[in-house]
């Protein structure tokens, strides 16, 4: 799942609820990343994380 991103991929605006916006941004500055590499970086988490939930689950069931 992860590549690249730049100019050619995939892109959508994104209505963020208010002040969301600036708790990311810290965050993003925190970690010396990008708003929106930040913003992958979650996705790519919590999408990881409910993949091995999912599987956990199917294994039990």
């Amino acid at each position: 799942m992860k590549g690249e991103t730049g100019r050619r991929s995939d892109q959508f605006n994104l209505r963020l609820p208010d002040g969301m916006r600036d708790v990311l941004w810290n965050i993003a500055a925190s970690n010396r990343r990008s708003m929106n590499s930040e913003i992958v970086m979650m996705l790519e988490k919590q999408i990881h994380e409910t993949l091995l939930t999912k599987k956990a689950d199917a294994q039990r069931a």
